[in-house]
């Protein structure tokens, strides 16, 4: 099997879609898990799952166009990806160790979703601008598709990582 060209010839191309294609399954995997450790760990009621979501998707509507100015400001767009993904790693840590030590609660989750959602947010507006100045304009399609093929590989694959890791715990 050969690998398309952007792969193969482009170092910097290359590991920004590794790394993307980490984070995006890392995405699929705390998607599922965490409302999933609400219900089965914690016996979260309707209520709370919808408190749960409210968190995460919150930031999105507050800080979508702040965060865009103030990527586009900073500049330095890979380390602010970077240092989002750092956060986000960090934040979900704290979920199995705090139900190791017997003191995950739901306001916790809520916390980590809200923490979650705003890393992504800053992740999302510096992912955008970053691969319009790294990919040349007569290669978007090619590496539109690459992204595109590891969105999808962790749509499938993520779910599947998620049930083997939430039923090993339970």
């Amino acid at each position: 099997m050969r690998l398309p060209r952007l792969l193969r010839d482009d170092v910097v191309f290359r590991r920004y879609w590794s790394a993307h294609t980490i984070s995006l399954f890392g995405d699929q995997i705390s998607l599922l898990a965490i409302p999933l450790v609400a219900v089965l760990a914690l016996d979260a009621s309707a209520a709370q799952m919808g408190y749960l979501t409210a968190a995460g998707w919150l930031p999105y509507l507050l800080i979508s166009l702040h965060a865009g100015a103030w990527v586009d400001r900073r500049g330095r767009r890979r380390v602010t990806m970077i240092g989002a993904d750092v956060v986000r790693a960090t934040v979900l840590v704290s979920v199995p160790i705090a139900y190791a030590a017997d003191v995950l609660t739901v306001p916790h989750l809520y916390l980590v979703a809200l923490a979650m959602g705003m890393s992504s947010v800053v992740f999302g507006v510096a992912d955008t601008s970053l691969f319009v100045s790294i990919v040349p304009r007569e290669r978007y399609l090619e590496a539109n598709s690459l992204l595109n093929g590891s969105r999808a590989f962790s749509f499938v694959a993520g779910p599947s990582v998620t049930g083997v890791l939430v039923r090993g715990r339970s």
